[in-house]
């Protein structure tokens, strides 16, 4: 609703104005009212008025000094004088003050209520964009953080082109690339996906916002920089140096993971790439510093690496960038799951890892392999004719993007490799069970209908011969004299509604033939249907 305030020395104008237009019906409520400026100025900062209509002349402060101080405090509201002097040097002041209307009394009611009608549309669309500004402002504050991640990480990637407009689009995000020269360092949280497996995504988002946080403090107590999480889960900052501090990246890092382990409990690994001269090869000082930071696989955990130590290795020899195959593997490892052979299972294993550390495979090769291995047997036992309990496995996918070592997804896999076996172990033993539970388990659901053990065995998708041998090895008796037995005891619940014909029970319990039903009862119980009836009833 539109507040308005009437401002005038004279009581029957005041009233006259007030009562003489309905104004709930224009959505306006008239919020007070001033016998001179004075008072008026005095009221709107309580009442905070949208319209003010002043008279000109009124004692101690007039109508054109009362809009001269609304407009300088309260630049918001709308000024219509009423005026009963036609003066124009009245109304010339009025303009320059910035007054939204100048009228002459009389003023009647029609013409005032078109007017406040206009000005109150004015100051409702002016309300609506002023929500909007606000909301956009808001919007942009949220969202500035998430903005500026996306373009640094962009930059570090190599996906800008270096240009004026970069660098100025750099200041608008408060990025500093003063330089003169640059380096980047990435921080990774040890063991965060395992570690934080059942949190919420708000809890992980508060701990990579946290460490972001502390690591930006302590570098730039240092350096000009910006740090910003990545499109995975490591931390990166975008350093700016020079000849007076480049020396004391190692010491800041040093200090970041002090601070981390004691305020967030948590050990992180750093990678440092090299410091560029130019802004364009900082994409290459970030490929170097992920490099060093994956080399935690063989390095551990809670590591400082920098790439010139690594690169030295490289270039000594010791690293050789061919992929192992593990083919010659594969079949050697499925003959040992196969016979339960753990030992040479996790000898195998060993082997194995041995030859990644020492030809410094990389650690997203290492996965493939892996999980290649976890496939493969996967595959194997299912050919067995192992249901394997994906609910206990999980997703191989998944699980091993949790490890960050060699020696993690060593045990990891050592670990999936004693599940299969157990599998297969207790397939083994249950194998006859199994088969035999599903042929007894559809028997009662069928055993009115005719069965055959043709039937059944294809339920089991065994042959006849072997469902046959399986049941009598396991229940201690044929299959149709199981299923006979078993029949006669429901048909013995059945006599017992003395109102069910003999016929129509043994149809119930899958015999079309009564005679035959009647041969196999009594063969069973020592009693015909009917004389077992007249016994129990």
């Amino acid at each position: 609703m539109i507040k308005l305030m009437v401002v005038d020395d004279e009581v029957v104008i005041r009233k006259g104005i007030r009562t003489s237009i309905d104004w709930l019906a224009l959505n306006v409520e008239i919020v007070g009212e001033a016998r001179n400026g004075k008072q008026a100025l005095e009221l709107v900062q309580q009442l905070k008025p949208d319209i003010v209509l002043t008279d000109i002349r009124m004692p101690y402060i007039d109508g054109l000094e009362l809009a001269q101080q609304l407009k300088q405090h309260f630049p918001h509201i709308k000024i219509i004088i009423l005026s009963g002097y036609d003066d124009f040097n009245y109304a010339r002041t009025a303009l320059k003050i910035g007054v939204t209307e100048y009228l002459m009394k009389p003023v009647g009611a029609e013409e005032l209520t078109a007017l406040v009608t206009r000005i109150g549309g004015e100051i409702a669309q002016e309300k609506l964009q002023n929500e909007k500004e606000l909301n956009d402002q808001l919007l942009m504050r949220e969202s500035f953080p998430y903005i500026q991640r996306k373009w640094l990480n962009r930059l570090l990637k190599g996906e800008t082109r270096i240009n004026d407009a970069l660098l100025d689009k750099a200041n608008q995000l408060r990025i500093s690339l003063e330089g003169p020269e640059y380096a980047v360092v990435v921080v990774d949280v040890d063991d965060f996906r395992l570690n934080t497996e059942h949190a919420p995504d708000r809890e992980k988002e508060l701990i990579h916002y946290s460490i972001n946080n502390i690591v930006e403090e302590v570098f730039s107590s240092v350096f000009q920089c910006t740090a910003c999480q990545s499109d995975f889960d490591n931390i990166n900052v975008l350093l700016n140096a020079n000849m007076h501090n480049k020396h004391r990246i190692l010491e800041c890092c040093q200090e970041a993971q002090r601070c981390i382990a004691r305020y967030m409990k948590l050990s992180v690994t750093i990678g440092l790439g090299q410091y560029v001269s130019d802004l364009a090869d900082v994409h290459e000082s970030y490929r170097q510093a992920v490099y060093a930071m994956q080399c935690k696989v063989y390095r551990g955990k809670g590591q400082i690496i920098a790439y010139r130590e690594v690169e030295s290795e490289l270039q000594g020899g010791s690293a050789q960038h061919a992929i192992l195959s593990p083919s010659e593997d594969e079949k050697e490892l499925l003959e040992y799951l196969s016979t339960m052979d753990k030992a040479k299972v996790d000898q195998l294993l060993d082997n194995r890892f041995r030859q990644f550390a020492q030809s410094y495979v990389s650690y997203e090769n290492i996965k493939s392999i892996s999980l290649k291995w976890v496939i493969l047997a996967i595959a194997h036992l299912e050919q067995m004719g192992i249901d394997l309990n994906k609910q206990s496995l999980l997703n191989p996918y998944t699980e091993i993007e949790k490890y960050e070592t060699t020696d993690d997804i060593r045990r990891w896999l050592g670990g999936v490799f004693a599940v299969f076996i157990d599998s297969i172990d207790t397939y083994k033993n249950v194998r006859y069970k199994n088969i035999v539970a599903a042929a007894i388990k559809y028997i009662h659901e069928h055993y009115s209908e005719e069965i055959r053990v043709e039937d059944i065995s294809a339920q089991v998708f065994v042959t006849p011969n072997y469902f046959s041998r399986v049941f009598k090895e396991e229940t201690g008796q044929h299959f149709t004299e199981w299923l006979n037995k078993y029949r006669v005891e429901k048909a013995k619940i059945l006599l017992k509604d003395v109102s069910a014909k003999i016929y129509e029970v043994a149809d119930r319990v899958g015999y079309n033939d009564y005679k035959y039903f009647t041969h196999i009862f009594k063969k069973a119980t020592g009693l015909t249907p009917k004389e077992y009836r007249n016994q129990t009833s």
